[in-house]
């Protein structure tokens, strides 16, 4: 399938009934394909491909990339970066269309979240959207109640329905933002509104690159030990963050329509490459005398608490897929410690110099994990 930029014209999946070639790219008038990427709200650096909706209207299916997939979305994701690889098959498909407003041969059936015997799952939101997700977890199919270009849409594709992917394919989603150390990665997890997010801006304002925000996705069975896959070249700050950071959020995009948080773009600081796991950070509010590291059983239960929608993994059937995991994690190299955090920028110094210099500093020019082993 071949794929082009904006001014060449845009690719298809098979040929519209006039204006284009043969080989699939479109001749069209430059002003016809012009309107049809702005009603679709075409994001500048993605590449383009048409598909059919359920009235033949046609759709452009953009490429990114996420946890390393191709992606190719038939709905705009400024909130990932373009794919860049080669022409090689999507790993996920994200398509426009009906759900069903039920499912058969259901063995979940629960208000939001409906999973059928062959394991097609059903996750809708009232007034948002409906997602279908098949069972090998490579498409998802959006039916929306919203415009295309209404944030909300995008939260729970890439929160909840995110989560579902990561399981169907044995990959471990933590409740978590994730930075780089040395040549690591850390996790920073916690429940929300602990400062996950924050946290990760402040480490990006002292130099380190940005592997993932809120959702932490981890492959257990890597051959050299759990790596995170990058994720999202974004951070979802609140209003008073950005201010604490001197920013303006002029220009940036709500991450939904009645909230004061904001999409805060990193792309330029953004590790494309997976990194070996090096420590998880459970972040903590309370005043319990500073944290420290966590070992065994301990460890184990405060990682599980932390797993991203861990309600899934059994209705998802992935039950088997818990304990290797959590073990898995509990024995990365640098540790998990859980550590004090409160909103205030002295607090967030003190976290900052907690993470660093007690269980990941790099130290004389060594790597994160030579120094942690």
């Amino acid at each position: 399938m071949r794929l082009g930029h904006m001014h060449r014209g845009f690719s298809i999946r098979k040929p519209l009934k006039s204006g284009c070639s043969a080989r699939g790219v479109c001749d069209l008038p430059f002003k016809y394909s012009y309107r049809i990427r702005r009603r679709l709200g075409y994001v500048r650096g993605a590449m383009l491909t048409y598909a059919p909706f359920a009235d033949d209207e046609p759709f452009l299916f953009h490429d990114y990339t996420l946890c390393g997939w191709r992606v190719a979305s038939a709905l705009p994701l400024p909130d990932l970066m373009p794919w860049a690889g080669d022409d090689q098959a999507p790993d996920l498909t994200i398509d426009l269309g009906r759900a069903p407003e039920r499912l058969s041969d259901l063995t979940v059936d629960r208000p939001l979240l409906q999973v059928s015997v062959d394991g097609t799952c059903r996750f809708a939101i009232p007034g948002v959207a409906a997602y279908l997700i098949n069972p090998t977890g490579t498409r998802v199919t959006i039916d929306p109640a919203l415009p295309l270009n209404a944030p909300d849409i995008r939260v729970f594709l890439l929160g909840t329905v995110f989560g579902v992917l990561c399981y169907r394919r044995g990959l471990l989603p933590l409740h978590a933002s994730c930075v780089r150390i040395g040549d690591a990665a850390v996790a920073l997890a916690g429940p929300s509104g602990i400062g996950k997010s924050t946290l990760a801006a402040a480490f990006l304002q002292r130099g380190h690159a940005v592997l993932a925000d809120d959702v932490t996705v981890v492959d257990i069975a890597a051959p050299a030990g759990p790596r995170v896959l990058p994720a999202f070249p974004r951070l979802k700050l609140w209003r008073d963050a950005i201010n604490r950071m001197k920013l303006s959020v002029d220009g940036l995009e709500r991450t939904g329509s009645t909230i004061e948080k904001y999409n805060f773009p990193v792309f330029k600081s953004f590790n494309t490459e997976p990194l070996p796991l090096a420590a998880v950070i459970c972040l903590d509010g309370a005043d319990n005398g500073g944290g420290g590291r966590l070992r065994g059983a301990t460890a184990v239960e405060r990682i599980h608490r932390h797993v991203y929608r861990r309600s899934l993994i059994a209705l998802l059937g992935k039950t088997d897929l818990v304990l290797p995991s959590l073990l898995a994690v509990a024995l990365a190299p640098c540790g998990i410690w859980s550590v004090n955090n409160k909103h205030n920028a002295a607090s967030t110094e003190r976290t900052i110099a907690t993470i660093v210099e007690k269980s990941v500093r790099t130290g004389q020019g060594r790597s994160t994990l030579a120094v942690c082993r």
